[in-house]
Parts: structure tokens; C-alpha cells; sequence
């Protein structure tokens, strides 16, 4: 039986953070299932903003280069693909918008005809998604705050045609040290 192979892409600027631990826990998890894993941090990339040059629309290709092309050649090829990042005022942290605007020409092929874009992956890969909220449970729900975050990287993801695993939420984040035991095991049990 051929190898699974998993990106874990981590979103979120803290090291020790709790997004961090959510997704260490998962690498562990698919490490002990036997996936092959690539570990990417955002926050060590040189990711430039997209300068809304029409490059992208005329030829399905934006400029990145580099680790950015680095990323997404082991993007196409994962089984899955898991983003970790904080919540961000009902959002995404920065570097987790830039990856989305310069790969997104990759991610949607323009050159038909029709009225939508095309994906360019399988909806045989999958992605599951994790994040962290400071507003505790069920407000962080209530006012949008995790869900919102979850449907702008969950976007980038079904756009590209792959299937969601999952979405995994830590509210109430800002008094927490570590991922608490429930929340850790749920993250175990995807793999």
C-alpha cells in the first residue's frame, strides 16, 4: 500500500502557541499512522503581497517562485493538507491571506470558458482545518468569530476541488497553556 503523504501548514506567528500544539498533535498522530509528512511554517516564508498585476488572468500563472512554488508542487501532490492558524479578528492571520492570494491562480484554472473557474485538484485530496480562538465557547461561535475564520480558509481549499476532513476549533483559547486532553484526542482520531 502505497504512502499517504500530509502537509501540515502552519498559520499562526507563535511557536508555542496553541495552533501549534493543535497541529504538532496531528503530525505526531499521521507520523504514528505511517503518513509522510511536510511540515511548512508561513511565518518563515518570504511570501509577497499579490500586486494585482493581470498575470494570473491571462495565463493561469502568478509569479510565485521559489518556496512559494516549493509549497504548492507539495500541496498538488498531498493526500492531505492540514492548516493550522489563530483566529484573527473573525479571520486569518496575514501570512495565511498572502498564501491564498498567490496561490490561488494555481488553485482555479481560468482558461475555459465557463462562467466559474475550474479546480485544479482532486476531490480525492482532502484538508482539514484547526484553529484557535480567544473568545470562549459559545460566543466565539454566536458572533462569528472561529466560524468566520474557518470559512475564509476553507474557501481557498474547496475553490482548489479538494473534500474537507474536518474542522477542528479551541475556543477560549487565551487561558489556555496547552491543547486541552478532548480536543488533542478529537485531533488523534483523523488519522
Amino acid at each position: 500500500m502505497p504512502t499517504k503523504r500530509l502537509l501540515a501548514i502552519k498559520g499562526g506567528p507563535r511557536p508555542d502557541g496553541l495552533t501549534s500544539k493543535m497541529l504538532q498533535i496531528a503530525v505526531q498522530a499521521a507520523a504514528k499512522a505511517g503518513w509522510d509528512t511536510d511540515i511548512c511554517d508561513l511565518y518563515k516564508m518570504d511570501i509577497s503581497a499579490c500586486k494585482g498585476c493581470p498575470d494570473c488572468r491571462a495565463n493561469g500563472v502568478c509569479p510565485p517562485s521559489g518556496e512559494l512554488a516549493d509549497l504548492w508542487v507539495k500541496l498538488a501532490f498531498s493526500d492531505l493538507v492540514i492548516l493550522s492558524a489563530p483566529t484573527y479578528y473573525a479571520n486569518v492571520p496575514g501570512q495565511v491571506k498572502l498564501l491564498f492570494d498567490r496561490l490561488a491562480s494555481k488553485a482555479m484554472d481560468r482558461s475555459g470558458a465557463g462562467l466559474a473557474p475550474k479546480p485544479t485538484l482532486s476531490n480525492s485530496q482532502q484538508y482539514l482545518l484547526m484553529t484557535a480562538c480567544n473568545t470562549p465557547f459559545p460566543l466565539n461561535q454566536l458572533l462569528g468569530q472561529s466560524s468566520s475564520c474557518l470559512a475564509a480558509m476553507s474557501e481557498f481549499f474547496r475553490i482548489s476541488g479538494m473534500t474537507c476532513r474536518g474542522k477542528i476549533v479551541c475556543p477560549g483559547a487565551k487561558k489556555l497553556t496547552e491543547v486541552p486532553a478532548r480536543l488533542a484526542s478529537r485531533i488523534e482520531s483523523f488519522f
